[in-house]
């Protein structure tokens, strides 16, 4: 599980920097395995972690630029991109790769442009 969750906080951390060339993107969510549907369903076994990585320029932001930036860099790297329409000022991106689950949401209102991801059950 540890080899899934690195490869996927880099693959994260690689796109963020290509977004936003010159700022340092910070993780914000990394909790490390877990069970997403042990409460509910009671599975066990089942584990995934979760990643969340942040980025931006608050001086020129540009979510329409970013979200096209992170989908290109996505894709550079081997992924599988859909690029959401726009809806009420947020822009996303999904991209998936072997199991591995990104969003990418940047907002008209906000500075900042967030990628979170999943890595496949095991």
């Amino acid at each position: 599980m540890t080899g899934e969750r690195e490869f996927l906080r880099g693959e994260l951390v690689a796109v963020a920097e290509a977004v936003v060339p010159g700022q340092r993107p910070v993780v914000t969510g990394d909790p490390g395995p877990v069970n997403p549907g042990v409460l509910f369903d009671g599975r066990g076994p089942a584990t995934v972690s979760r990643v969340t990585v942040e980025t931006g320029n608050p001086n020129a932001p540009d979510p329409v630029a970013e979200v096209a930036a992170a989908a290109a860099a996505f894709r550079a790297r081997g992924w599988s991109v859909d690029v959401v329409p726009p809806e009420d000022g947020h822009y996303r991106v999904a991209a998936e790769r072997d199991g591995y689950d990104v969003t990418v949401h940047a907002w008209a209102t906000d500075w900042r442009i967030t990628l979170s991801g999943e890595t496949p059950e095991l």
